[in-house]
């Protein structure tokens, strides 16, 4: 009896880590997928974004609904290190996004559901102004056609 009991807890304990892993591999495989995404938003394509994701989750054995993609694409004054360099050189402001997608779904390991959330943002640039040309150089270069 007692080799029964401990087969039977070896058996749920190892099906068990095999559903475990399982799920770790396909929330880093979903983690992938949302930042490769995040590439892809801007103002009109915020719902196609959400699709290919629901599709990508589909493919990976993740059941996950439109509802549960949160996604944002707002203004930000938040600066990369590269723009910080150059805008203190050049004193140039750059104008930037920051796109964040959340996503949230349920994995379940033998049975018991387990709330996943994978969130992730990128800040991306949509505007450099360029900055005037000095008027000691504009006379250096000439008189110009316009």
């Amino acid at each position: 009896m007692k080799t029964v009991i401990v087969l039977l807890l070896v058996v749920v304990i190892g099906l068990g880590f095999v559903q475990w892993v399982k799920a770790f591999k396909a929330r880093s495989d979903m983690a992938g997928r949302v930042e490769q995404q995040l590439d892809m938003v801007d103002s009109n394509s915020i719902d196609s974004v959400k699709q290919t994701l629901v599709q990508e989750a589909r493919k990976l054995g993740i059941t996950l609904r439109p509802d549960n993609v949160h996604i944002t694409y707002e203004d930000t004054e938040q600066r990369t290190l590269a723009q910080e360099i150059v805008g203190k050189k050049l004193g140039a402001q750059f104008v930037n996004k920051r796109a964040t997608i959340t996503v949230h779904y349920t994995a379940r390991i033998l049975g018991f559901p387990i709330a996943e959330d994978i969130t992730n943002s990128h800040i991306r640039q949509v505007e450099a102004p360029r900055m005037p040309v000095p008027r000691q150089e504009q006379e250096l270069l000439g008189p110009t056609d316009e």
